[in-house]
């Protein structure tokens, strides 16, 4: 019986003692993974993390049209009244679109003026790059014509 009382004892012996060392080990790990977390909630605390919005794939079409319209505006106006120099049909023709007149000239430029508006709406709403665009085709016109007749009272 000795031999079974041995062996009983050491089995015994070797669960009591693996169990204590597991605790042990568990606590340790315990502890560290307790450092871990708040050094990451820490660590979280600290980063902003930032979010990317997708960019909206339209912006160059929007631009190009608004160009367009740009340039088609300031061209007619060019073309008709500022290249003879012409401030007083340039400001009846300015008065006949902004008033929106049945006439061919203010329906395309007026047609232009809303083609514009629409796609710098548009852009705007999707925050493209509009740096290119502060001043509205109307506004560089009346700037024209103010600057004519500057010129013209000298």
């Amino acid at each position: 019986m000795s031999n079974i009382f041995k062996i009983f004892f050491s089995i015994i012996f070797i669960f009591v003692f693996t169990g204590c060392l597991n605790k042990e080990v568990t606590i340790q790990n315990k502890e560290t993974t307790k450092k871990t977390i708040e050094e990451k909630k820490v660590e979280k605390s600290k980063s902003i993390i930032k979010i990317k919005k997708p960019t909206y794939k339209y912006c160059n079409k929007h631009r190009k049209n608004m160009l367009y319209a740009k340039n088609y505006i300031l061209n007619e106006f060019e073309k008709a009244y500022f290249s003879k120099k012409d401030i007083i049909g340039a400001k009846a023709q300015l008065f006949l679109v902004q008033s929106n007149s049945p006439s061919v000239f203010a329906k395309n430029i007026n047609a232009a003026i809303k083609a514009y508006d629409k796609n710098y709406t548009t852009a705007k709403k999707n925050e493209c790059n509009l740096k290119k665009y502060k001043t509205h085709p109307i506004s560089s016109i009346k700037s024209k014509i103010k600057s004519l007749e500057g010129e013209l009272k000298r």
